[in-house]
């Protein structure tokens, strides 16, 4: 009897001592995962984190213009917005992140190393903390996409061979005696009025078309004008072109540009194109492919496009662009004129090799877009007022991404890579 009370005494013993190592064990491994799960939970903060800056860092490189550090701008940008997360509730600090800018590539990549986050349970095992790394790397990238594109066309810009002087051509036509299409303010009022504007066309055969090395945004007509801030702009930022000629007095400019729509009822349709002006359709615009319906210049459609153009400067009326500073002042948009300006819009460019002598199938194929801010225009001219509607170049857009192989060298989209 003795014997048997013993062995039960011995084996109540053994279970406690198992369950007593099953407890630890259990309480272990519970503690084991809650430290992972806060682990993961942080990690995921923090390449959220390095994400979002990585993407800021990147933005730099759509800011078009061209005198602005973008490898400083890019660091700034990708600090800044680091700064603004938090990595298991503490904010991430400068010492915490390295950024590298790749300028030739258009890339950043940031990196977070965090302090040692404290454990709860893993301690018991002699880990009290644990550090965290995240990497993110981002670039701009071409694409063939643009969204909210103005119903107007124009040619991209060429090398005119044909100069001042040669016979080949008018005199008047290059006011400016440079070879290049540009403008001279004669009277020195700000506005392009008649006898102003260098009035051009494409001659097969003679004048040259290559968007890489002449196409707006090149450096090809950098130094044009010397001092003067009027015409001497780099890589064409802030130089005046023409969008829309209204008289029929502008002879060959007035078939440099189209009209265009997504199907022949809005191309043809002057209140569709008034009302595109005015509240921009954000459909989204393709380079190369079938093309889109277009419709030259109608002297019918004068008023209606003619106020339209006013209505959308009105909405921002106080903004004036500057040349010697080369940007816009006096925007109700303050320094964010050029993302929050209703000024700033997107025209499409064309190969005028191809089209400027009119496109046979009916359809206009773009090989580019551009941004552009809307000049004023001069006081009074409402109605069937037809002076010309002129704007100032702006350089990249930023596309939705996407698209067919071709690409235009004016349109970008970020693009997280890492």
């Amino acid at each position: 009897m003795s014997t048997r009370k013993s062995a039960l005494r011995e084996e109540r013993g053994v279970t406690l001592v198992l369950m007593a190592l099953m407890l630890f064990l259990t309480l272990g491994m519970s503690a084991l995962a809650i430290d992972y799960g806060m682990i993961k939970a942080a990690k995921a903060e923090a390449q959220r984190a390095m994400d979002s800056a990585a993407l800021s860092g990147a933005s730099a490189f759509l800011i078009p213009d061209p005198t602005v550090d973008k490898v400083a701008e890019a660091e700034v940008r990708a600090r800044d917005f680091a700064k603004k997360h938090t990595v298991h509730r503490v904010p991430v600090t400068d010492p915490e992140v390295a950024v590298d800018v790749d300028l030739p590539n258009e890339k950043v990549t940031v990196t977070y190393t965090g302090g040692g986050i404290p454990l709860w349970f893993a301690s018991i095992f002699g880990a009290s903390t644990m550090s965290i790394r995240a990497l993110a790397a981002a670039h701009v990238a071409l694409t063939s996409k643009a969204a909210c594109v103005m119903p107007i066309a124009i040619p991209d810009i060429w090398k005119n061979v044909n100069v001042a002087g040669t016979g080949k051509k008018p005199i008047s036509e290059d006011l400016v005696p440079d070879g290049l299409w540009n403008f001279k303010d004669q009277n020195g009022d700000g506005v392009l009025e008649e006898g102003e504007r260098e009035l051009w066309e494409f001659d097969l055969g003679e004048d040259i078309y290559d968007q890489s090395l002449y196409g707006y945004g090149t450096t090809y007509r950098n130094g044009v004008g010397g001092s003067n801030p009027f015409l001497n702009k780099t890589n064409d930022y802030g130089r005046q072109i023409t969008l829309m000629t209204l008289s029929p007095k502008d002879g060959t400019v007035s078939s440099n540009y189209y009209i265009w729509g997504y199907n022949t009822t809005e191309a043809n349709s002057a209140q569709q194109v008034a009302a595109r002006i005015t509240t921009p359709d954000c459909q989204v615009a393709t380079i190369g492919g079938d093309g889109y319906e277009y419709a030259a210049g109608n002297g019918a459609q004068v008023g209606p496009i003619s106020d339209a153009w006013n209505t959308r400067i009105g909405y921002d009326p106080g903004a004036t662009w500057d040349d010697n500073q080369n940007r816009v002042t006096n925007s109700d948009a303050g320094d964010a004129w050029l993302t929050d300006s209703p000024r700033v819009v997107i025209v499409a460019l064309y190969n005028p090799e191809g089209e400027m002598t009119g496109p046979s199938d009916n359809k206009l194929v773009f090989n580019n877009f551009a941004k552009i801010f809307l000049d004023k225009r001069p006081s009074g001219c409402t109605g069937n007022c037809k002076d010309p509607i002129t704007g100032r170049f702006l350089g990249w857009v930023g596309g939705p991404g996407g698209g067919p192989v071709q690409t235009g060298t004016l349109i970008k989209t970020l693009q997280l890579i890492k």
